[in-house]
């Protein structure tokens, strides 16, 4: 094999693009919590290596490797390359991609000189360093397997963990007897995989709820873990029942947390979902033949007939419904054994275009070391996966669905095939057969080294020794999860480039022009002031200056002052709509009052957006919003020719089927196509893909809908109730296609928006002023009429303006919640036991005597107060007062003086009836559940005759202050025979 040093020459020409530097993972986020190593770590990568591209290397290199080696014994080593033992049991994770490139060049290196496919130590050494160089420069990426684990023996002496197996599509035959019953198992298992997924979430939610009821208990343990007296853990047990969770699952829960076991162990109870096998349906030609024709399609010599459309059409609809089953319309093999992804773009040089001998050369020396290194009794070598088409087209001008890009894509596919054909000849291994020769007649000026290149390669497959080895395998496949952000790719496989913008948060407005379109326009010549034209209509410009509609300059003229405005680009910076960054937060309510003169019922009602209170038309919103943030395409870009725009016009399906069609046509493995369709698609538009993708052949086809308008909807159905019904009916109305005529009856829901519920102008409500931890916080409440709470207020003492800043607008968040019909009860449940300082003693209140932070205070107050949470207390219900006003027998007469103590003076002017009676420590029934069958605060009225009371009056001092057993009041006597109670007559004896 002649062995040139192209890749080193095309890395050493970039200067320091590909320089390693050190990138601190930890300015990115957390890579991988769960990797033993922590989130501070340090990897070498090069210079232009992106934030995303860094995180995905971080995580392949989460394995601890031997920190020292040492020549291995007894081994050869080639072009001083020798395998290595550990040395010691020092253990680390490798330190970037120079680790990783050193331990894959390495073993292939010695492999392929092991196995004498090079000649002596200087071709070792050329190969070591194509190897390494197009590692670097991310010509071709390895597998995450490769990544991960890829020649650990040869560079530490570990053992190669095996691959795991992958899970091959089931093959339905449309020509068998059970393909009608196998198409409605796919749709079956479609429900019932959404079903058990849903059953899965709903179960560990309401286990987890189980545990937390529990755990947050500050109770005895008694207490705690018994529902009758853990008003909590009820109403998580009786949610969990409620919603199908099965009996045995709660009881075990609450036994699991009994035990102090965590809410993680809980949800294993739950069995592990089965991994699910795609479905596979082969369609044979005879089948579109048949559909032509509008004949008949029997299942199998034996089985019932059909009409052909009819039962192509129910392959649509279950498609048009599941997504699935995905279609093959012709056998090829699958992608098996390693994978090496040739990542198509960079092989592409913006002064002298596609480099065609640098893919030859890539091709050659990775299929070389993969057919040396694979056992000969394998299935395949490996797999070449052609990705990033679409970018490579994009950056080189040219429109994806166009004859010239796919004669261009027709030439790669070819030259992969012969340089396989050539390698394979010399090592005896299988090689791949060819198609028909492409059309080159409209190949462009910046791909003409392709032609060149297919010109000097020979099309004869002339092995030199006997086809012993396993050949490769040429696919188009979309690169795994795991490494897709190592590429820094504009598109994956075969796909065209979706979208015109990519997100950017260094950026204002938050998004940037992807980079293939930038190049792309560069090559059909446009300046770089037409680029930067091209890139604000598409990304927009992120702030409202120079906007049509709505500028800065009307702003202001309206009255808008110059710290409202900078708030208002602040928020449209950051990435928020026009028409809801114009709302009463930013603006502020003070300045739409006084400077913008609009009244506070239209504040209260439009506060949300402010646009057309302020005579702002949809049509000035769509063009801010267009100037602030972009359309997203260039295909509308009206300043930019139209050729250029033509370029980079969305692509139809079709489109992508034609171009899957002229790559199949020149390799032997599949290409992948998989159609996003717009979410109005009808099952007529999916059955017309089907007929084309038949007649072209195509070896695998997936279809989804995505993106439709109701999709998009349902996830905010819960969180916005009735926020969508707000507009007028007319401006809801969505058009959309017939699919079929069929009657139905259909019965119209109307659901109000959510309405906000005023407090009086006067309300009732009290201040509670405790200690937490040695700060002072005023709690006051205000309710509405009916004693429900309605607002709170929150002062601190002595604390940062910032703080007390946050507490009110907390405070006030919390008001309009409640105004808006949350339940307290929600609050209550967020916020008890969150624990940040202050914490600590509370003094002060009767109730609570420890909070975990201030919230925990207040809303352990809150629920004590309005929902009767005794659990939530820390004294017995019994044991404090009511009124917070002061404890002892001689505070707790039953007069008219004490009970006008808890009526607020101001409140009702001076007019405090005279026939207010205060009950002190009425027996009641407890929330956190007591003997007795009454609610909280439940009064008996008895019919019989009171009890004769004692015509002695005594001194209250006398009163021992422990409660009646029988009626509550502090009224008992301890004497010579026992206990009595002056107020029922009850008598201990």
């Amino acid at each position: 094999m002649k062995l040139h040093r192209r890749f080193a020459e095309a890395i050493a020409a970039a200067g320091d693009r590909y320089a390693l530097a050190l990138r601190d993972t930890a300015a990115y986020g957390n890579p991988d919590p769960d990797d033993g190593h922590g989130t501070d770590r340090t990897v070498q990568v090069p210079q232009d290596w992106s934030p995303a591209a860094t995180l995905a290397l971080t995580r392949l290199l989460a394995t601890a490797r031997p920190a020292e080696t040492r020549p291995r014994p007894g081994l050869q080593a080639f072009g001083g390359l020798s395998p290595q033992v550990a040395e010691g049991s020092d253990v680390k994770p490798e330190t970037g991609l120079d680790a990783v490139i050193a331990r894959l060049a390495g073993s292939l290196t010695w492999s392929v000189a092991r196995h004498g496919a090079v000649n002596g130590p200087e071709e070792a050494q050329i190969f070591h360093g194509e190897i390494a160089a197009s590692l670097l420069g991310r010509f071709v990426i390895p597998d995450a397997d490769l990544w991960r684990d890829g020649g650990i023996d040869w560079a530490y002496g570990l053992t190669v963990p095996p691959a795991a197996a992958l899970l091959q599509a089931h093959t339905i035959e449309a020509d068998s007897v059970e393909a009608p019953a196998q198409l409605r198992e796919v749709a079956e298992a479609a429900m019932r995989d959404g079903v058990l997924e849903v059953g899965a979430r709903i179960t560990r939610e309401r286990l987890e709820a189980i545990a937390q009821a529990c755990h947050r208990c500050s109770g005895a343990a008694d207490e705690c873990f018994d529902p009758r007296r853990n008003a909590a853990l009820a109403r998580a047990m009786r949610a969990a029942l409620r919603d199908g969770v099965a009996e045995e699952a709660v009881e075990r829960a609450l036994a699991l947390a009994r035990q102090g076991v965590d809410g993680d162990a809980l949800t294993s109870l739950q069995p592990e979902p089965q991994r699910q096998t795609g479905k596979l349906l082969h369609i044979p030609p005879a089948l579109a033949q048949a559909i032509d024709a509008d004949g008949e399609w029997h299942f199998g010599s034996t089985g019932e007939a059909t009409q052909a459309r009819t039962f192509r059409d129910g392959i649509a609809r279950s498609i048009w419904s599941f997504g699935a089953p995905s279609l093959a319309f012709q056998a090829c093999p699958d992608a098996s054994g390693p994978v090496l992804h040739i990542n198509l773009p960079a092989f592409f040089d913006p002064e002298t275009g596609f480099r065609a001998d640098l893919l030859g050369d890539a091709v050659r020396i990775w299929s070389c070391a993969l057919i040396v290194s694979a056992p000969k009794t394998a299935a395949s070598a490996g797999t070449l996966n052609l990705t990033g088409i679409g970018a490579l087209l994009s950056t080189a001008g040219l429109a994806y669905d166009s004859v010239p890009a796919r004669q261009v894509i027709a030439a790669i596919g070819r030259l992969v095939t012969l340089c396989l054909r050539e390698t394979g000849g010399e090592l005896g291994a299988q090689a791949p057969g060819l198609g028909p020769d492409p059309d080159l007649t409209d190949l462009p000026a910046r791909f003409a080294a392709l032609g060149v290149e297919l010109g000097q390669a020979s099309s004869r497959f002339s092995p030199r020794s006997a086809l012993a080895r396993p050949g490769i395998t040429v696919a188009s496949l979309n690169p795994e999860v795991a490494i897709a952000g190592l590429f820094d790719a504009d598109s994956q496989g075969a796909g065209p480039v979706e979208t015109a913008i990519i997100a950017d948060s260094g950026l204002s407005g938050g998004h940037r022009l992807r980079n293939c379109l930038r190049a792309g326009l560069g090559q059909l010549g446009a300046s770089a002031t037409e680029i930067e034209i091209a890139e604000d209509h598409a990304a927009g410009h992120g702030t409202l200056r120079g906007a049509p509609g709505i500028s800065l300059a009307r702003l202001k003229e309206l009255g808008l002052p110059d710290e409202a405005i900078e708030r208002l680009e602040d928020t449209i910076g950051d990435g928020a709509s026009v028409r809801y960054a114009l709302n009463r937060w930013t603006l502020g309510d003070h300045i739409c009052r006084d400077q913008l003169g609009l009244s506070s019922d239209v504040i209260e009602t439009e506060g949300q957006s402010l646009a057309r209170a302020l005579g702002f038309t949809e049509a000035d919103l769509d063009a801010a919003d267009r100037h602030a943030h972009g359309t997203g395409t260039l295909d509308d870009a009206v300043d930019l020719p139209l050729d250029w725009r033509n370029v980079f016009a969305p692509v139809l399906p079709f489109g992508q089927l034609e171009m899957s069609a002229a790559l199949e046509g020149q390799i032997d493995g599949l290409v992948e196509t998989r159609l996003a369709l717009d979410g109005e698609s009808t099952i007529d538009d999916i059955a017309a893909l089907i007929d084309h993708a038949s007649s072209l052949g195509l070896r695998r086809l997936t279809l989804r809908r995505t993106r439709s308008g109701l999709l998009d909807l349902l996830p905010a159905i819960e969180f916005d109730k009735g926020d969508y019904t707000s507009e007028p009916a007319a401006e809801r109305v969505i058009e959309r296609t017939a699919e079929r005529p069929v009657e139905r009856t259909v019965e119209r829901v109307v659901e109000q928006p959510a309405a906000r519920r005023k407090l009086p102008d006067r309300r009732k409500g009290y201040i509670q002023k405790a200690t937490v931890g040695g700060h002072k916080v005023y709690l006051h409440t205000g309710e509405f009429d009916d004693g429900e709470l309605g607002e709170i207020f929150i002062d601190m003492h002595k604390e940062g303006a910032a703080f007390r800043s946050l507490m009110n607008n907390f405070a006030i968040s919390i008001s309009i919640g409640l105004q808006y019909g949350v339940p307290l009860e929600e609050f209550v449940d967020a916020f008890v036991f969150t624990r940040f300082e202050p914490a600590g003693t509370v003094t002060g209140n009767d109730s609570i005597q420890h909070a975990t932070s201030i919230l925990d205070y207040l809303f352990r107050e809150l629920g004590v107060s309005y929902l009767g949470r005794d659990d939530l207390a820390e004294l017995s219900p019994d044991a404090a007062d009511q009124g917070g006003l002061g404890k002892g027998v001689a505070e707790e007469k039953l007069s008219q003086q004490d009970a006008a103590r808890l009526i607020s003076k101001g409140f009702s002017r001076g007019q405090v009836p005279d026939n207010i009676v205060m009950f002190s420590n009425a027996v009641r029934k407890v929330a956190s559940g007591q003997s007795g069958g009454r609610d909280v605060g439940e009064i008996d009225l008895h019919t019989e005759e009171p009890a004769p009371r004692s015509s002695k009056v005594r001194d209250v001092s006398l009163y021992s202050g422990d409660p009646c057993p029988e009626c509550g009041h502090f009224t008992v006597v301890h004497g010579e025979t026992g206990q009595n109670c002056d107020a029922c007559n009850w008598s201990s004896v």
